[in-house]
């Protein structure tokens, strides 16, 4: 589908700045002398963290603004929230919102609690603990991996007050990857030693781009983040924009030249086709490939290596399948037409800077290590890295570094860690899971079982966990995991599960540091201070606060004292912050950062050129690989082929190749299940968050996502109740039939709280759908690997 994005610029640019001066608003005059303006962010896990500002009259917040700083140039651009950040205030007094300690009543999974004191939940937590650290050890106790919220003190599950009151109590369990980027992390770092892409701001001086599922605008969509940026670098540019894609995403309104439909985990397949194209027509760059890679060609493979091993040989069909992979044969595959994958390879190696990017789509598939590698490896084939509009085929980083705010100082004894998708396991399994099925680290097996689960500010359970009713099963046999504690600001679907549930503070009840990462700004890094604007509702409390009287239940007042250090959390905050400015000398006083409420970086003065340094001299700056160069053929992969234990159908392959996976493309359900499905991250939620916000759900409603021809195959129209269902489960929302879909594939939106009657879940989660399997690399979830059928309600 061609597209003129140039007349959608100025339209575009409009509607973003009326969104930008909107803000959800009680009808109080936001100049009310009586108000006082409290600084912050905010928290959720889209990581763009932009500010808020919360006006406070009489101890209740009445309405919520943003940053309205400087004249929002570009180089001057304002941090303004979403319309997502300004419904905070919803969030604050929702009538659901948790405002006491709860105790579970009934058995798991009932959802029955009774309300306790915080003196009697906390005893009780805390003799629990004593109870399994005597008879398991502290590796059976555990920290689920949980993003709804990240500071640099209130809830998270990295570096915050549990980690430290834990490793102060004698260790905890690990975990390593995460559940947004296993795949890609581990296939990029094998790849080049490390997942690393160059910024965004390269796309103003390359000629031609080609995005694999990256969809900024919806996914990052605050004033300051990527989403903008990569806007603003298009219409400065003269680049084409070719987006591939099963869904025609927001992205491509305004910048996009070309959309190209592809099925869904194909892109590996795509990309050897491609890379047939290049070698028969010599079309690839040899000089740098020859140079600065391992594996491309018989010539340059590592010694050991199969004699036809290299990618070279794969693609002619000189390797182990026999198979060429040509346009024709990924045409079957991608459902791409073989003489547009001909032109695009012409294109992509005619260009003179070419910057390719994945999004974090193409990996949460059950082949997504091989998708992440294969797409890195297109960049490869045309020399585009290490150069001044290119990229290296990863996700695009921002231009300055991440000023990272300090955490609280911990330490952990325990150095036993776990794959975070594959806690569950930790749970089943217990000693029997290991380094060479489970992918455990520093450890040949785990010690324990896991005994003791701490969910915090997280939905990682069930709900943005995988295969719902198969995890709900493991956490109610109350004899495997002994003692389930979770904190929260509202009831989830995950904390049905729990033993105990603790109101948690949210962040204008608390003061602390906000930062975003380096993948979700475009070139002015920026540190945001929440301030204090309310008192905790009900009998809420801070995390910190939390820990403070556990660590009382735990070991008296000489273990509190060991804990605090005799600091509040504003004095560690100005601790933490005061050895963040022994790195960065630059940053103002913790005094004038405080009373600004907020800190913003002079803009980047040159585009960030991810491996420039290796491509300027490889042999003085070498990867992080074993042979220090780019291993198209992993040596580390290889190795691991002939050792590790994988389920059946999975296999590991030193070269990127495409793999047929379980509910993939051409997986034999596909004669009961022929839709392929999967979770779209959409403006309506972060991941799971403001699901509790029924202002938010009102103007962003949970819809299954149909194509137009299969929706007319099947009777039905946008409004229908519908049923999307597999052998694993069935849910049920409202279709949406749309051309922006292509054939053969339909989606949900990804983060909507499950709720089942009659074994439907009307609530449409994905994961009700979704295989449990781990990938076979990173052991991480391939949960766009899905198949359905989809029927009228």
């Amino acid at each position: 589908m061609l597209v003129d994005r140039r007349n959608f610029l100025k339209f575009s640019a409009l509607s973003s700045a009326f969104v930008a001066t909107n803000s959800l608003c009680d009808g109080l005059n936001p100049l009310n002398s009586n108000e006082q303006i409290f600084y912050g962010g905010c928290p959720v896990n889209c990581q763009s963290k932009c500010m808020l500002k919360a006006h406070v009259k009489d101890g209740v917040i009445r309405h919520i603004s943003t940053d309205d700083d400087g004249d929002d140039s570009y180089e001057n651009r304002q941090i303004r929230a979403c319309v997502r950040g300004r419904s905070t205030r919803y969030r604050y007094y929702n009538p659901n919102r948790l405002l006491y300690p709860l105790k579970r009543v009934g058995k798991r999974g009932e959802g029955k609690f009774k309300r306790v004191s915080w003196d009697e939940a906390l005893s009780e937590i805390a003799d629990k603990m004593k109870e399994i650290k005597a008879k398991y050890g502290n590796e059976a106790i555990y920290v689920n991996y949980a993003t709804g919220t990240t500071g640099a003190m209130i809830s998270r599950c990295t570096q915050g007050s549990w980690y430290r009151l834990l490793g102060l109590f004698g260790g905890f369990l690990r975990y390593h990857n995460s559940y947004s980027t296993a795949q890609i992390a581990n296939g990029l770092t094998y790849f080049y030693g490390a997942n690393v892409g160059s910024d965004i701001l390269n796309l103003a001086h390359a000629d031609l781009a080609v995005f694999f599922g990256s969809n900024a605008v919806e996914t990052r969509m605050g004033g300051a983040s990527m989403g903008y940026c990569m806007q603003e670098m298009a219409r400065r540019g003269n680049v084409k924009i070719i987006r591939i894609d099963p869904k025609y995403p927001d992205s491509a309104i305004g910048a996009c030249d070309e959309w190209i439909p592809i099925a869904p985990g194909t892109d590996a397949a795509l990309v050897a086709a491609l890379a047939y194209v290049m070698i028969n027509e010599n079309l690839y760059d040899k000089e740098f490939l020859d140079r600065y890679c391992v594996g491309f060609s018989k010539e340059t493979l590592p010694q050991n290596a199969p004699e036809n091993g290299s990618y070279m040989d794969y693609v002619l069909g000189n390797g182990d399948d026999k198979t060429p992979k040509t346009p024709e044969w990924a045409e079957a595959i991608t459902k791409i037409q073989s003489q547009r994958i001909i032109k695009l390879a012409r294109e992509i190696a005619g260009a003179k800077r070419c910057f390719i990017e994945q999004g974090w789509g193409p990996q949460r598939h059950q082949n997504g290590e091989q998708q992440s590698r294969a797409i890195a490896t297109l960049a490869c084939m045309i020399g585009s890295v290490g150069v001044l509009g290119g990229n290296t085929g990863a996700h695009a980083a921002g231009s300055s570094k991440t000023y990272d705010i300090v955490g609280l100082p911990y330490e952990n004894p325990v150095k036993t860690s776990i794959p975070c998708f594959l806690w569950y396991e930790g749970i089943r399994l217990g000693e029997k899971m290991n380094a060479k099925e489970h992918g455990v680290k520093n450890a040949p097996n785990l010690k324990a079982p896991i005994k003791i689960l701490f969910n915090t500010a997280g939905n990682c359970l069930t709900n943005q966990h995988a295969n719902i009713k198969t995890t709900a099963e493991i956490l109610e046999n109350e004899s495997l995991c002994e003692l389930i504690v979770d904190i929260n600001i509202t009831r989830t679907h995950s904390n049905s599960y729990a033993d105990f549930i603790l109101p948690d503070a949210m962040h204008f009840e608390q003061d602390d540091f906000f930062r975003p990462g380096a993948t979700y700004y475009g070139e002015r890094p920026y540190i945001l201070v929440a301030q204090k604007a309310v008192e905790p509702r009900g009998e809420c409390k801070p995390v910190y606060e939390m820990c403070r009287l556990l660590a009382n239940k735990l070991g008296g007042e000489a273990f509190e004292q060991e804990f605090t250090q005799g600091r509040s959390q504003l004095d560690w905050l100005r601790f933490i912050y005061d050895e963040t400015r022994k790195k960065y000398e630059f940053l103002p006083s913790f005094e004038e950062i405080r009373a600004k409420g907020y800190w913003k970086a002079s803009k980047a003065e040159k585009p960030l050129i991810a491996l420039e340094k290796f491509r300027n001299d490889p042999e003085n700056n070498p990867l992080k690989t074993p042979t220090g160069k780019i291993e198209i053929f992993s040596t580390k992969l290889y190795e691991m082929s002939k050792e590790w234990q994988l389920l059946p159908g999975q296999q590991i392959n030193p070269l990127p190749v495409f793999e047929d996976v379980l509910m993939g493309a051409r997986d034999p359900l596909r004669k009961d299940y022929p839709l392929q499905f999967y979770g779209y991250h959409y403006k309506g939620r972060t991941h799971s968050s403001f699901w509790d916000s029924p202002e938010i759900r009102e103007i962003n409603p949970q819809e299954i996502l149909i194509s137009t021809a299969d929706a007319k195959a099947r009777g039905i129209k946008t409004g229908d109740l519908v049923i999307a269902y597999n052998h694993i489960g069935k849910i049920r929302s409202v279709a949406k039939v749309t051309s922006r879909l292509m054939p053969g594939v339909s989606l949900t939106y990804q983060g909507a709280w499950a709720k089942f009657e009659n074994g439907v879940d009307i609530g449409g989660c994905i994961n009700t759908l979704t295989s449990e399997q781990p990938t076979a690399i990173a052991k991480g979830n391939g949960v766009h690997s899905v198949l359905v059928e989809i029927k009228k309600a």
